[in-house]
C-alpha cells in the first residue's frame, strides 16, 4: 500500500463562536477540535501529518503539542504550515505543500473543526483509492437536509465531474441532495500541481480546494469516492449550535457503545455522562442519573435514579438508592446508599456499609458492615466494623476554628440523638445511650451515657389544665 500523509486545516478565525481564539482549539465535552482530528489522522498511521496554522498559531501548536503529551498522537509526525491570510480552502493546502516536499503516495486532506468522523469511513475512503486505482477520491454526503455544503455534480455516466459550492449554485443545483463534505484522498503527484494553479474566480473571491475536483475530471484522472449518510460524522463546528450538536453525538456514541457493552440504561435521553466516566457491564442505571468527572463503577452497581455522582469509584452490586449526591468518595461492595443521602469528598466505605436516607458523611471512614440507616451527620470521623449509628446522631467536628475527629470502635451502637464532641472516640463494643452528649472517651465494651435525671410528677398534667381554665 502507498504511503499516507494527513494535512489538517486549521487556520481558521471561529468568530461566530463569540471568540477572539482559533475555533480548533475549543473544546467539546471530552477535548479540543483539533485533537479529536489528530487523534483520528494518527490511527490512519500515516508518515507525516502536516496542520495548517494561521490565527494565533501559537495557541493552536500549543493545543497540538498538550495532546501529543496525554500520548493521543506522537509528537514527531506532526508538522506546521503557516496559512498568514485566509483565502480559501485550496490556498490552506497550497501552503501545506512544502512541508509535503519529497512525500509520495496518497494525501488526505481533513479539517481542524470536524472533530468526528470515524476511523472506520476514512479507512474505507483509503481503501477505495487504493483499489479503483483513483488520482482522487472523496467522501460524499447523501442527505435531505439543507446544508451549506457544496453540491457534487457528476456527468451523463454517472462520474464526479466537479463541485460548486453553495453561494456558487444555481437555483437548480441548490436542490441537490449529494454533497461534499469536504474529505479527500489524493494523489501527491496531482495535488501539488492542482492546488498551485488554482483560481479564485467565484462568488467570494477565494481559492477552493473543490476545483482540483473539476480539473481531475477534465484530466481524465480517474475519481473514486464512497457514500455516507451519517450527517453526524462529517458535522462541522462553526456556531456553538453545532459545537452543541457534536457534543449531543459524542454522548450518543458514549451510551450506545456501553449498551452494547452490556451495560442497561433505562433512559439514555436523561443520562450525562462525562467522557471519562467507566461503567462495567452488568450495571444499571435509572432514569435522571449525571455521573461525572473520573467516576468509575464496576460490574452489577446499580443507580436507581437521580442521582448525581462526581469524581467517585463505586465496587461491585453496590446499590445506590434514588436521589444521591456522591462526590470524590469511594463506595464498596453491596454496599447501600440513600435513598436522598449525600457523600461528601473524603468519604470511604467498606463492604456491606449502609448509608441511609438523610445521611450526611465528610471525610468519614465507615468500615465493613458499618450501619448508620437515617438521619445522621458524619464528619471527620471513623466508624469500625458491624457499628451501628442510631437516627440523629452528630459528630461535632467543628469549634469555630479547628476541625477534629471521631473515632469509633467495631461493634459498638451509638443509641440515637447522640452528639459525639470530638476530638472522642468510643471503644470496640461499647455501647452509648440515646440522647447523650459524650464528650469523653468511651472505653471498650463501657456504658456511655450523659443525661439529666428524668422527673415525673404525678397529676402535673390535669391539675395545669384545670388551673389554666379558671384563668
Amino acid at each position: 500500500m502507498d504511503k499516507l500523509a494527513v494535512v489538517v486545516l486549521a487556520a481558521g478565525l471561529g468568530k461566530r463562536m463569540g471568540k477572539d481564539l482559533p475555533k480548533v482549539i475549543l473544546k467539546t465535552r471530552e477535548r479540543p477540535l483539533i485533537q479529536h482530528v489528530l487523534t483520528t489522522a494518527n490511527s490512519l498511521n500515516p508518515e507525516r501529518i502536516v496542520v495548517v496554522v494561521g490565527h494565533k498559531r501559537e495557541l493552536v501548536e500549543e493545543t497540538v503539542s498538550s495532546g501529543a503529551s496525554e500520548g493521543l498522537y506522537p509528537k514527531e509526525k506532526i508538522r506546521y504550515a503557516l496559512q498568514s491570510s485566509q483565502k480559501g480552502t485550496g490556498d490552506a493546502v497550497k501552503a501545506a505543500l512544502p512541508e509535503l516536499e519529497g512525500f509520495v503516495g496518497t494525501v488526505v486532506i481533513l479539517y481542524g473543526d470536524v472533530p468526528i468522523t470515524r476511523v472506520e469511513t476514512l479507512r474505507s475512503l483509503i481503501e477505495r483509492h487504493h483499489a479503483d486505482k483513483a488520482t482522487l477520491s472523496l467522501v460524499v454526503l447523501h442527505s435531505d437536509q439543507f446544508t451549506a455544503y457544496g453540491r457534487i455534480l457528476r456527468d451523463d455516466s454517472g462520474h464526479v465531474s466537479r463541485i460548486v459550492e453553495l453561494k456558487d449554485c444555481s437555483p437548480l443545483q441548490v436542490g441537490i441532495r449529494e454533497l461534499n463534505p469536504g474529505i479527500y484522498a489524493v494523489d501527491s503527484s496531482f495535488l501539488a500541481p492542482a492546488v498551485s494553479e488554482l483560481k479564485n474566480e467565484n462568488a467570494q473571491k477565494e481559492y477552493y480546494l473543490t476545483d482540483i475536483v473539476q480539473r481531475a475530471a477534465e484530466e481524465g484522472q480517474s475519481i473514486s469516492s464512497i457514500i455516507t449518510a451519517d450527517a453526524g460524522e462529517v458535522q462541522g463546528v462553526n456556531t456553538p449550535v453545532d459545537l452543541e450538536v457534536v457534543n449531543r453525538i459524542l454522548r450518543e456514541r458514549q451510551v450506545l457503545n456501553l449498551v452494547n457493552n452490556g451495560v442497561i440504561i433505562e433512559d439514555s435521553a436523561s443520562l450525562y455522562l462525562d467522557s471519562e466516566v467507566k461503567i462495567a457491564s452488568g450495571c444499571v442505571v435509572g432514569p435522571q442519573v449525571q455521573i461525572r468527572g473520573k467516576s468509575s463503577l464496576k460490574t452489577g452497581v446499580k443507580i436507581e435514579g437521580c442521582a448525581l455522582i462526581i469524581d467517585s469509584e463505586i465496587e461491585e452490586e453496590a446499590t445506590i438508592k434514588f436521589s444521591c449526591r456522591i462526590e470524590s468518595s469511594k463506595i464498596g461492595k453491596e454496599t447501600q446508599i440513600g435513598p436522598f443521602a449525600h457523600l461528601r469528598a473524603g468519604t470511604i466505605l467498606g463492604e456491606d456499609v449502609k448509608v441511609g436516607n438523610f445521611v450526611e458523611t465528610k471525610q468519614a471512614v465507615l468500615h465493613n458492615g458499618a450501619k448508620a440507616s437515617h438521619l445522621s451527620y458524619l464528619g471527620d470521623c471513623e466508624v469500625g466494623k458491624e457499628s451501628n449509628i442510631g437516627a440523629g446522631v452528630i459528630t461535632c467536628n467543628y469549634d469555630g476554628v479547628n476541625k477534629h475527629r471521631t473515632k469509633i470502635g467495631e461493634n459498638a451502637f451509638i443509641g440515637s440523638d447522640t452528639c459525639l464532641v470530638a476530638p472522642v472516640s468510643v471503644g470496640d463494643g461499647a455501647l452509648i445511650g440515646a440522647g447523650s452528649v459524650i464528650t469523653k472517651d468511651v472505653p471498650k465494651d463501657a456504658l456511655g451515657l450523659s443525661r439529666a435525671p428524668q422527673t415525673i410528677r404525678e397529676e402535673w398534667a390535669a391539675k395545669r389544665r384545670e388551673s389554666l381554665k379558671k384563668s
